[in-house]
């Protein structure tokens, strides 16, 4: 009887071992600094069909407008450049803080900064 105690006992040792080891390791991956990597914390990549009917102007994302750097991108005429979807360009948005970048399958990126205050674009083309 005194042997199956002290057994048991080294079994419920073992098992406590296991299990601490097992929820350490799954602390996820460690950057070079030993500090977890934060992209998931700080970016958010979502799909998006972005207007360009009138031009790339900006984009809503969550009630935020995202104004784009540099003002409007188009052709002159208010349409989209030429290489671009019209009414829409299908590609990805990428958010972190207050800037928000556009890429898609042909090379496009655009970059658009938060408006504060806004929540759409100042001009509305039909």
């Amino acid at each position: 009887m005194v042997a199956t105690r002290s057994a048991r006992r080294i079994g419920l040792v073992i098992v406590g071992i296991l299990v601490a080891g097992v929820a350490l390791s799954g602390c996820g991956k460690q950057g070079s600094n030993g500090a977890a990597p934060r992209s998931s914390e700080t970016s958010k990549t979502m799909a998006l069909d972005l207007y360009t009917h009138c031009g790339i102007n900006g984009v809503t994302v969550n009630g935020r407008y995202f104004q784009h750097v540099g003002g409007t991108l188009d052709d002159g005429s208010g349409n989209p450049p030429k290489g671009w979807g019209n009414p829409y360009q299908t590609g990805t948005l990428t958010i972190s803080r207050d800037l928000a970048v556009f890429r898609d399958d042909l090379g496009h990126v655009e970059k658009f900064k938060v408006s504060p205050g806004v929540s759409g674009p100042p001009i509305l083309c039909s």
